[in-house]
């Protein structure tokens, strides 16, 4: 799941707390997975297996 802060609801100081208390909890949680985009795209591209031939492709 992509987390998506928006400056303009995230970016009041009086919120920092209340974020910084959800990301803390949501790290701690056995199954999260924290990483990049560059990550993600790189284990999508290791487990799907090899690309289907494309149609306009030379065989």
């Amino acid at each position: 799941m992509a987390l998506a802060l928006h400056p303009f609801v995230i970016g009041q100081p009086f919120r920092h707390k209340y974020l910084d208390q959800a990301l803390a909890y949501l790290a701690a949680q056995p199954d999260v997975w924290l990483t990049t985009s560059d990550d993600i795209a790189q284990h999508y591209l290791e487990m799907r297996g090899p690309a289907p031939m494309s149609a306009h492709s030379p065989i």
